[in-house]
């Protein structure tokens, strides 16, 4: 798909953050746009920023855990934009918590929007990417968000990089089995993007004090967001399998490979030491 225009394209997370980014580029490529969020404030303002383009928006309040609000978004966004072309299955959360910590109710939250929000979502609209894929190669594309997460087990992160790596397996088999479909299907493994993933949900980590100050350092080193969807637009035109974004995820995934059993030692060492400090 090297050619965004006159193209709709349906984006979960679409409030904010990535979502809101994508829906932008695409915008100024003369792409329409379905933006599916949690938030009518969120979808409000995404929705705001996109009128100087002239493209046909629409927006829907969308919880990507439910499965049946999910089964009944494409029929709406039909029947305002009459096809889909591009879906990007971006809605995430991330709880910085060890898995002694997080509770089973957080498992869940996790696994409903970073694995489940991503089957809900092809699962829905396959059958339209499938009607535009029979026109042609440029005409059906599947985005799907995992991260560098998706390449290892980090402390802290276990159901993000559960669900992650998860969405990493998926992506890998879509992307075989819809080829002859003429639907292309990109993973997405960002590193650290200025967004506010970290600090949305910092009540929740089991320690949020170390938390914040995580995100601190992140946000030091972390690439704009305008740069890494650019980047992933740019994988879509050459129909790429997964895209890699990030000095930081080039590096994990790399010595992932390298090293697959060492790299997690200097984990453990930091894992340790906060434990440390975190108990006198």
């Amino acid at each position: 798909m090297n050619n965004f225009n006159n193209k709709v394209a349906v984006i979960t997370g679409a409030g904010g953050g990535i979502g809101r980014e994508m829906a932008l580029q695409l915008a100024k490529e003369g792409c329409h746009l379905a933006l599916g969020d949690i938030s009518q404030q969120g979808l409000d303002e995404t929705a705001k920023l996109l009128e100087p383009y002239g493209v046909r928006v629409s927006c829907h309040i969308v919880d990507v855990t439910d499965r049946k609000r999910m089964e009944a978004l494409p029929a709406e966004v039909i029947e305002v934009h009459g096809a889909v072309n591009l879906l990007v299955n971006n809605a995430g959360i991330t709880l910085q918590s060890s898995f002694e910590d997080l509770s089973i109710e957080h498992w869940e939250l996790v696994i409903g929007i970073n694995l489940w929000g991503v089957i809900y979502g092809t699962k829905a609209f396959l059958p339209y990417l499938k009607e535009q894929g029979r026109k042609g190669p440029e005409n059906a594309h599947i985005i799907n968000m995992s991260s560098l997460a998706g390449f290892i087990g980090m402390p802290n992160q276990s159901s993000y990089c559960a669900t992650k790596s998860a969405v990493r397996a998926i992506s890998e088999t879509l992307w075989a089995e819809l080829h002859m479909d003429n639907i292309g299907v990109t993973s997405v493994h960002p590193g650290a993007i200025k967004t506010n993933i970290l600090k949305a949900h910092l009540d929740k980590a089991g320690n949020p004090a170390n938390a914040a100050a995580i995100n601190r350092k992140v946000d030091k080193f972390a690439m704009d967001t305008d740069k890494a969807v650019a980047k992933m637009l740019n994988a879509v035109r050459k129909n790429k399998q997964r895209v890699v974004i990030g000095t930081d995820s080039h590096m994990v995934e790399k010595f992932k490979r390298l090293l697959p059993s060492a790299i997690h030692k200097p984990f453990a060492k930091m894992f340790a030491k906060e434990q440390i400090a975190r108990t006198g």
